[in-house]
């Protein structure tokens, strides 16, 4: 039935650790009559035929040509009994176990609007992932098709590829702020694992497992976290500072100066060193006073020439009436 008849085993042996799929090398009209088919565990053998997938067995064993009736071999012996040239029919091997293990991350920086403070965040995203071939005729037709091989790292990139495309848009769904992300990497690995899902089945993949193990930001973003974080510092400052009153600012600048000089004399300053402290103590006794006299301006009583000048404007603007205006006139004056 055959022409050479010299091979007696179909089989990938000791497959490579950076190999996805394998293309068995050997002329197929080279086989012999009680040849054998070894599918081992983890793997799935695919009969191709002028370009199309005749059968694959993914069950693991060893199946003799002459006696076994699998469909496999079935096809097999179907075209090898009337092929013409081995250029048209060939055997490949795939590994359906679970390959893990492989770290990468965002090729280049990702960038989302900040939902809270507005500015643009470029960060780099560092993960973890797991996958496996699930349906071998999805990954045949839409990325192996005629290839002797396929890398493991092929895949890793093409996933790679597919979730730097998605992750950008889901950080700017999640509404996620520069200083939330690291509360929030389970939750983001999980809904990039759903949001890619549907992508990675049309060519046969599936993420098993996706874990995003850290990530950090750009030069540039961290200038702008540097800007908030100094911006809220000084809110706070003069948020905890304006209730303060003259007597108390007056005696905490007394208190700096003192002390300053303390130390200066303990360092063995020069005078003209002294001198310079006491100047910058006095610049800072008298912003604390212009702090204080600004906030004690801002509650000074309004004068009496300012009320009846309100009142005024507003009769001279028809937003009050002759006796509106003669009945306040009255109170305020009631009130000398």
């Amino acid at each position: 039935m055959f022409k050479w008849q010299a091979i007696d085993i179909i089989r990938w042996e000791n497959p490579s650790s950076e190999l996805l799929v394998w293309k068995w090398p050997q002329n197929l009209d080279e086989i012999k009559n009680n040849s054998s088919l070894i599918v081992d565990p983890g793997l799935a053998a695919i009969f191709v035929h002028n370009g199309k997938i005749e059968s694959i067995q993914e069950e693991s064993w060893k199946w003799s040509l002459e006696t076994d009736n699998i469909p496999f071999i079935s096809s097999l012996k179907n075209v090898m009994s009337w092929f013409e040239t081995h250029d048209k029919a060939q055997i490949y091997f795939v590994k359906t176990n679970q390959i893990t293990n492989q770290k990468w991350g965002t090729p280049n920086s990702v960038t989302y609007i900040d939902p809270i403070y507005d500015f643009p965040v470029e960060l780099r995203a560092f993960w973890n992932l797991s996958f496996r071939v699930v349906n071998i005729e999805n990954f045949w037709l839409n990325y192996v098709a005629n290839k002797s091989e396929v890398l493991i790292d092929d895949i890793r990139m093409l996933l790679v590829d597919r979730i730097s495309q998605t992750i950008a848009t889901l950080f700017a769904k999640k509404k996620v702020s520069y200083n939330e992300v690291d509360a929030h990497t389970v939750d983001l690995a999980k809904d990039l694992t759903e949001a890619t899902k549907e992508d990675f089945l049309k060519i046969g993949l599936e993420l098993t497992d996706f874990r995003i193990e850290d990530i950090n930001f750009t030069e540039k973003t961290e200038q702008y976290i540097d800007t908030v974080v100094s911006k809220k510092a000084q809110v706070a400052w003069v948020n905890a500072t304006k209730n303060i009153d003259n007597e108390a600012m007056a005696n905490y600048s007394q208190l700096e100066q003192l002390d300053a000089m303390k130390k200066a004399a303990e360092s063995g300053w020069s005078a003209w060193d002294m001198m310079g402290a006491w100047i910058w103590m006095a610049m800072w006794m008298n912003m604390g006073n212009q702090m204080n006299y600004g906030n004690n301006n801002s509650k000074k009583e309004e004068s009496l020439e300012d009320k009846l000048t309100k009142i005024k404007n507003l009769l001279d603007k028809g937003l009050i009436d002759k006796d509106d205006y003669e009945k306040k006139k009255d109170e305020i004056l009631a009130n000398m």
